[in-house]
């Protein structure tokens, strides 16, 4: 038997990956939210899902730190399984310093520093993935050009 301590919604590996995965409420259907090197990263990834479907009242890996997502209510699977995996890699600061290292709102109003996703906090801006617009069809500006008449 592992010594190791047991979260909610967390299991090793046999080749030693923690991983963790949670189901949805009312339903046999469930939410993989990952692979993670410790078990602390897998249960602050399960908490962090919980949050997005039980809400604050639920009873969490870590009481003491539970997450704040703003939104988490009315994420998609999809959505929480990104909050969930982004959230477990977070570094864990004691609440004050969580305040302190916040960074002030930028004057455009972007909701996170990359331009663009989805925070880790839930926050949902305009996509970093895909091509901007000047990006979109530069080598073929002008169609008119190739037409041979």
């Amino acid at each position: 038997m592992d010594a190791s301590p047991k979260y909610t919604g967390v299991r090793k590996r046999k080749w030693g990956k923690w991983v963790a995965e949670i189901r949805l409420p009312n339903s046999r259907e469930r939410i993989w939210l990952g692979s993670f090197d410790t078990a602390e990263k897998a249960a602050r990834a399960f908490d962090a899902a919980l949050y997005c479907l039980r809400g604050p009242g639920a009873r969490f890996n870590f009481p003491d730190n539970p997450p704040e997502i703003p939104g988490g209510r009315s994420l998609t699977p999809q959505q929480i399984q990104v909050v969930a995996s982004r959230f477990a890699c977070e570094e864990v600061l004691p609440p004050q310093q969580q305040q302190q290292q916040q960074p002030p709102a930028s004057p455009r109003g972007d909701k996170t520093e990359d331009g663009g996703g989805m925070s880790a906090r839930g926050d949902i801006s305009g996509g970093s993935g895909g091509p901007t617009s000047g990006q979109v069809g530069e080598d073929n500006n002008n169609h008119e050009d190739n037409v041979k008449l």
